[in-house]
């Protein structure tokens, strides 16, 4: 009875490890999407979502809970942020291009959703904020080089996603409090 346990934690161990590693093949692929097209094709992201339950080590009411509080905050945050882009900045600033702007491309959202999903909501937080701060030097680049406005931003979550997955930095700012 047992071993027959302990195969079946292997076969389970097994397969968590196959599905997180399609899932990081996926990361890589919309990783170079976003950068090449500046936009990503739904199913691919759909497949992050769908195997983020597979990774997670959270139950599912607490995996879908994550992925709807943040998932939540950032369409909200994605409305103000891109109303004051479109209706408030670009009257300041007399530029019609930014009428069409939007803060946060339609994949990035999802993309969160299934962070928050294998991560919980405070870390999913932790790996954006270290995404946005990565971002603001490429961004920086992009403005003094290409004189471009658009970035992509999913190979940024993708990166903080990582760093949070694998060095868990979360922990190491709840030791400075």
């Amino acid at each position: 009875m047992i071993k027959k346990e302990r195969d079946d934690l292997v076969e389970f161990n097994l397969f968590q490890t196959i599905v997180f590693v399609l899932f990081i093949i996926n990361l890589v692929v919309l990783t170079i999407y976003d950068f090449r097209y500046k936009a990503v094709p739904d199913y691919l992201l759909l497949f992050s979502f769908l195997t983020s339950f597979f990774i997670t080590k959270l139950d599912i009411y607490e995996a879908l809970q994550s992925a709807f509080i943040v998932a939540g905050a950032f369409v909200i945050l994605n409305f103000l942020v891109t109303f004051y882009i479109q209706n408030i900045k670009s009257r300041l600033l007399k530029d019609e291009s930014l009428k069409t702007q939007m803060a946060l491309g339609e994949g990035d959202i999802p993309l969160i959703a299934s962070f928050s999903v294998i991560l919980g909501v405070y870390n999913t937080f932790i790996a954006i904020f270290l995404s946005a701060i990565l971002t603001i030097f490429y961004a920086i680049y992009l403005k003094n080089r290409k004189n471009e406005i658009e970035i992509p931003f999913i190979p940024f979550l993708v990166f903080g996603f990582l760093l949070e997955y694998f060095f868990n930095l979360s922990n190491i700012i709840k030791d400075f409090y």
